[in-house]
């Protein structure tokens, strides 16, 4: 029995022959040809292109049927790179250029492509360098005319094992047949590792060992929630295997049967469980998990995998498509929130120092404001057709805050010089995820409806602790006593005003936390939606009023700062 290491990418675990799907390193010959030759090659890659197209249709089309629109929803941006007019000229350009056959001007144009995303600092930008080695392969296949699944092979349940896998084949695994895999390659952000979580297919990636050790029909144990694999189990680890299956299965079984209950405490205090989501296909998982509204819509999501900036009309028809299939559940949509470690290529963000500490989100806003009124329009639009609150991101001061909402009152009277239909009476809260504004959130309050704590950078803000530095990641604790003061703080200015504090920061899905938040004074929590079940159960046996003493109590403060 041996052990290996990578990359925990999807939780579960699994146990069965290694199905070794081998990569496919045939190398592109580069041809000469004639001019005159050289353009039948253009109608040959055109070909190619429109046959991939199809295919790529085919699957989207697929995976809608089966209602798993979220996987859809990235397929569909290899669809887009498949339509980029640039790619197409520079294959083109290739072509002539050189008068090189299809193949290899295909092979050297994305090879380009790739390469621009891999040296993005981004990690979500970076691993669209996968999407476009899968599109470059799917095209080849037709110009070579060998177009067959790689998977055509696998006819038992297997674990999957591979160099990587691109999305387009991940979004085809039958879960009949695939129990889970493992890459050599790949990261938690790459549409890959997304996809596996949302399909509940166990997976390891980055397992840099994997194809030295594991040769085809190997009997494999995977375990996605420690990115562990294991050659060759023994009996002892096939027993703790089989408990942990049984688990999962109970586990699910009990998240079914409170999918309906509302997350009441035992002294009746309602706490609101939201999800965070960032596509219009989510919403599905809202109502899968039984949560009560979207607490976050992650807007930049909107932004990324694309050449140029969407228009008013193409985020309107996505608020408002995400806002109908939420059938009436509310929805709070964070404006544009790039920056730090999101940029988006296409809008030549410079690059500095301390990005985090930079030009990005309302900041990034407030400096271009024909983007942030043209987002604005449209949510406010999309407003009619279901609640959506505007929410804030980064804001510092109230200097800040109303020059935000004065751009909001400039879009309103946009709006109303076209005689375009929009929501009048939209809510407008903002992020505390800066210690300035939750210092000076009794001054903020007044200005709007709710307030909406990102934990993820007010902790590192407030302890001065990068948490993707691991020398200094150990110092990241959610319960320092400052961050614990700061989020009471938050809280107790809110109530003074007669508004209401949610979180959407990784802290309000981690049901470690559930009783301290609650305690503090936290009436919504905003998360992962497959985390809404954990944290309902936590919810559902306690007492708000005892949270309530104790979290104080841990303070160091038993009475209220503002009184």
């Amino acid at each position: 029995m041996k052990r290996l290491t990578g990359i925990p990418a999807s939780p579960g675990a699994t146990l069965g022959k290694a199905f070794r799907l081998e990569e496919n390193r045939s190398a592109v010959e580069k041809k000469h040809l004639s001019s005159e030759r050289a353009e039948r090659e253009k109608e040959r890659f055109k070909a190619a292109v429109n046959k991939a197209a199809e295919q790529i249709g085919a699957i989207i089309k697929k995976l809608q049927d089966d209602g798993l629109e979220n996987e859809a929803g990235i397929i569909e941006g290899q669809m887009m790179l498949l339509d980029d007019p640039q790619l197409s000229d520079d294959v083109f350009r290739q072509i002539e250029a050189e008068s090189v056959n299809a193949e290899w001007a295909v092979s050297e144009t994305f090879r380009n492509y790739a390469a621009m995303f891999e040296q993005m600092d981004d990690d979500y930008l970076r691993e669209r360098a996968n999407d476009i080695a899968d599109v470059k392969q799917r095209v080849l296949g037709f110009l070579s005319g060998e177009s067959a699944s790689p998977l055509a092979g696998l006819t038992e349940p297997s674990v999957v094992v591979a160099h990587d896998l691109t999305p387009s084949v991940t979004s085809q695994l039958d879960k009949k047949l695939v129990l889970g895999f493992a890459t050599a390659t790949g990261s938690k952000t790459s549409h890959t590792s997304i996809l596996a979580r949302t399909m509940g297919i166990p997976a390891v990636v980055a397992c840099n060992e994997l194809l030295s050790n594991v040769k085809h029909g190997t009997e494999l144990f995977l375990d996605g929630d420690e990115g562990v694999i294991m050659i060759e189990p023994d009996d002892v680890l096939r027993s703790l295997y089989e408990e942990k299956r049984k688990a999962t299965v109970k586990e699910a079984e009990k998240n079914e049967e409170i999918r309906g209950v509302k997350a009441v405490t035992t002294d009746g205090t309602h706490i609101e469980l939201a999800a965070n989501i960032g596509r219009p296909s989510d919403a599905a998982y809202v109502h899968e998990h039984g949560g009560e509204s979207v607490g976050l819509f992650r807007s930049e999501f909107l932004f990324m995998d694309r050449s140029s900036m969407p228009n008013e009309e193409e985020q309107f028809a996505a608020y408002r498509e995400t806002a109908e299939k939420l059938d009436g559940k509310p929805m709070i949509v964070r404006t544009l929130d790039i920056g730090g470690d999101k940029s988006l290529d296409y809008l030549s963000i410079p690059h500095e120092m301390n990005p985090f500490l930079g030009w990005r989100a309302i900041r990034y806003c407030l400096a271009e404001k024909d983007t942030f009124r043209t987002q604005l329009r449209a949510l406010l639009r999309a407003g009619v057709y279901g609640p959506i609150s505007i929410m804030f991101p980064m804001i510092s001061g109230l200097d800040e805050l109303l020059a935000a909402k004065d751009q909001l009152l400039l879009a309103m009277r946009e709006l109303d010089e076209r005689g375009v239909e929009y929501r009048k009476d939209m809510k407008v809260g903002i992020m505390i995820e800066i210690p300035s504004a939750a210092l000076t959130a009794d001054l903020l309050a007044p200005h709007v409806d709710f307030f909406s704590i990102g934990t993820n950078d007010l902790i590192q803000y407030t302890i001065a602790v990068d948490r993707m530095n691991e020398k200094v990641s150990y110092l990241y604790n959610p319960n320092h006593l400052a961050v614990l003061r700061l989020i009471r703080m938050v809280c107790e200015a809110a109530e003074k005003h007669g508004k209401w504090v949610g979180m959407c920061g990784e802290l309000a899905g981690d049901p470690a936390f559930t009783e301290t938040l609650i305690g503090l004074g936290v009436t919504e929590l905003s998360m992962s939606p497959a985390q809404i079940p954990k944290v309902k159960r936590v919810l559902l046996g306690l007492s708000a009023q005892a949270a309530k003493q104790k979290a104080l109590s841990s303070l160091g403060c038993p009475a209220p700062v503002f009184r």
